[in-house]
């Protein structure tokens, strides 16, 4: 098997995953839009809940808070009640309340472009920044969570040294290297549909699996079994 940093194993990884994804990518609503608001409002609601439990009320929600000034004044109780399927809904309503109302004070209505303007927003790390710059600018930039992870440390054998592997700047510039160009958003996209199907947390797919010829795990595994 190739090295985990060679160019050829990376090539493959990405070629692979791409064309698996052409077959089998997710639909959700919130990957039909180039509003910037729509995918932050999207990626908070997203956070420790299902893409099935915020698809049920996601629409919804943008009809009734369409834009940071509706989110500022809203109602906080109707908020918490609209987000009570998703859990959480206290601090959540609270979290996104505080994030209108920055958009709306301090940036006019409008959701930055630049990515240390997007980091300072409440609720907006990295991974919801670089959503933002990849899936509506079209920037060349990773979407690193645990999913994407995951997959890393599989395929490519990568154990990051820190505690919180997503704070890893090696791992960012790994990551980083991986997107091919012009073409981040299919590949953000098809990361997380691989380890929403396929190299899930518990029990992988392996058997269903498009990168088990550049995959460590994979050879792991094999070679246990032999």
């Amino acid at each position: 098997m190739a090295d985990w940093t060679s160019e050829e194993k990376k090539e493959a990884f990405v070629d692979q995953l791409l064309k698996w994804w052409d077959r089998n990518k997710r639909d959700f609503p919130w990957r039909h839009t180039k509003n910037p608001y729509d995918v932050l409002i999207a990626e908070m609601l997203l956070r420790k809940t299902t893409a099935q439990q915020v698809e049920k009320i996601y629409n919804d929600f943008l009809n009734r808070y369409p834009n940071s000034k509706a989110l500022a004044e809203a109602d906080e109780n109707e908020l918490k009640k609209m987000l009570r399927p998703l859990g959480m809904e206290h601090a959540r309503a609270k979290l996104l309340k505080r994030f209108g109302a920055v958009v709306e004070e301090e940036y006019g209505g409008v959701i930055p472009s630049d990515y240390a303007v997007l980091l300072k927003l409440p609720g907006v790390g990295m991974y919801a920044t670089n959503s933002v710059l990849s899936l509506v600018y079209s920037k060349d930039v990773p979407m690193v969570d645990t999913n994407f992870i995951r997959i890393v440390e599989r395929v490519f054998g990568f154990k990051s040294r820190k505690a919180r592997a997503r704070c890893d700047k090696e791992l960012w510039e790994f990551a980083q290297k991986l997107v091919p160009k012009g073409a981040s958003r299919e590949f953000n996209l098809a990361v997380l549909d691989l380890a929403a199907a396929v190299c899930t947390a518990r029990t992988p797919q392996c058997s269903k699996c498009p990168l088990t010829a550049v995959c460590a795990y994979f050879k792991n595994v094999k070679d246990a079994h032999s």
